[in-house]
């Protein structure tokens, strides 16, 4: 559902008001929140270590082509079947796969930050990700996502049951915390919803007794073995596979329950724009849907996993090229879909740590350092690469073979907060044992001054 002309035109006062006052964003963010259309934040994680160098292509750098004999994206081809490179300096270039983020990057709306990421040298995925997504580079106290400490540190009476979710069953690392966020089980909203009625519907509702294969007669022989309802009727046991969906259920309670029920009314009562036939284009699709139905969604992550390509990483096509078609195919019908929505909307790409800058012996690169993100949204400043681009040479790598981490992903992180919601991560001890002495990227432009 788009706005209303009336919510359309409070948003605008609201608006207004605060850029009236100079840039008040966290008042500005508590009055779009309590009108249902705050600006939204859509991490998409990268899990296990996407390769830099193969999606934003330094094709300009001789060195490229030397230290990836085999997996080097063609500088130039004349093979529609092969494309090279799609030139956006005269340094770097997208991967061909990414293509439909092309237009977005010509039109400003689209940009990359390169040798981003973590502070603390590990090179385990375990690590690695937990001290990105909890913003801690080497504090293994902190066990609360950088996400959810922002939900819990703005929390208010205007947050909405929506505020923020995940469409997967797993909350990513950055949405675990204090401030209860939804996630979806395996198998969506539905089988979660049935699975309750089995477990918690009265044992007088005939439709409850029907499902729980509760039969009329009163005299109906009991089995110890036989899990029972409150009337001491037997039922049959839940399918095999609905069992991951118990944990959950015994978990979550009632209140998880109607999330998903107002959930899946969203989702149902929406027409979707255009989206490729993907995991991560339904769940971006679905997301989009509770972004235009005025849910004061503020906070969504999803992951997107297999990037660890140790072996046959793939140059202008192969296992990578594949990954990325899909990842800049779904965030493109998640633009497209979106409209004028996206105008209060980032998607924010990202992964633990990058990859080698030499190929090893099996067509792949091995765990690295310095990686990339990826920004998609009305307030980035797009038609740029961010960050700082020190060279393949092995004097300006780190032990002669990864990027090096020129931008600390925490100073990303603050601007995209600060930017979106007017939240200053540097006022308090928002990222433990740090305050930022960095000066923001500059990759996004603050709403109330777009």
């Amino acid at each position: 559902m788009s706005p209303t002309r009336r919510q359309f035109l409070a948003g605008s006062s609201a608006f207004m008001g605060a850029a009236a006052l100079g840039f008040n964003g966290e008042a500005l963010a508590q009055a779009l929140r309590e009108q249902g259309h705050p600006p939204t934040l859509v991490t998409i994680y990268l899990r296990g270590g996407a390769d830099p160098l193969n999606a934003i292509v330094p094709a300009g750098d001789p060195d490229y082509f030397k230290v990836r004999p085999t997996i080097a994206i063609s500088a130039q081809s004349d093979d529609p079947e092969n494309p090279a490179v799609i030139p956006l300096t005269n340094l770097f270039g997208l991967h061909p796969a990414l293509k439909p983020l092309h237009k977005l990057y010509e039109d400003k709306r689209m940009a990359a930050i390169m040798c981003t990421g973590s502070t603390h040298p590990t090179r385990s995925h375990f690590d690695a990700q937990d001290f990105m997504e909890r913003a801690a580079p080497g504090v293994k106290t902190v066990t609360e996502g950088w996400l959810n400490r922002y939900l819990t540190a703005t929390q208010s009476n205007a947050d909405r049951a929506l505020r923020a979710i995940s469409l997967q069953p797993t909350l990513p690392r950055s949405l675990r915390g204090q401030y209860p966020v939804l996630a979806v089980p395996t198998g969506g909203a539905d089988k979660a919803m049935n699975a309750f009625e089995r477990m918690y519907s009265c044992e007088g509702d005939a439709e409850a007794r029907k499902m729980n294969g509760i039969p009329e007669a009163k005299d109906t022989p009991v089995d110890p073995d036989v899990p029972r309802v409150s009337g001491g009727a037997a039922v049959k046991p839940i399918e095999k596979a609905e069992d991951d969906l118990n944990q959950f259920i015994a978990e979550a309670g009632e209140d998880s329950i109607e999330k998903l029920r107002h959930l899946k009314g969203i989702v149902r009562g929406q027409a979707n724009g255009k989206y490729p036939d993907s995991r991560l284009a339904r769940q971006l699709a679905d997301i989009a849907k509770v972004i235009k139905a005025g849910e004061g969604l503020e906070v969504a992550a999803i992951d997107y996993g297999g990037w660890d390509h140790h072996a046959y990483q793939g140059g202008n096509d192969g296992t990578m090229a594949n990954m990325l078609t899909v990842l800049a195919e779904a965030i493109r019908a998640f633009h497209d879909d979106l409209g004028t929505h996206m105008d209060k909307t980032m998607v924010l790409v990202m992964s633990e740590f990058g990859r080698t800058v030499y190929e090893n012996g099996n067509r792949g690169t091995d765990h690295g350092r310095g990686g990339f993100m990826m920004a998609v949204g009305g307030m980035v400043k797009g038609g740029n690469i961010y960050g700082k681009y020190t060279g393949l040479d092995k004097k300006q790598l780190i032990a002669g073979r990864d990027l090096p981490v020129h931008v600390d992903f925490r100073v990303v992180f603050a601007e995209a907060l600060y930017s979106l919601f007017g939240f200053q991560a540097d006022k308090t001890d928002f990222f433990p044992q740090y305050k930022a002495q960095d000066k923001p990227v500059g990759y996004l432009t603050p709403i109330a001054k777009g």
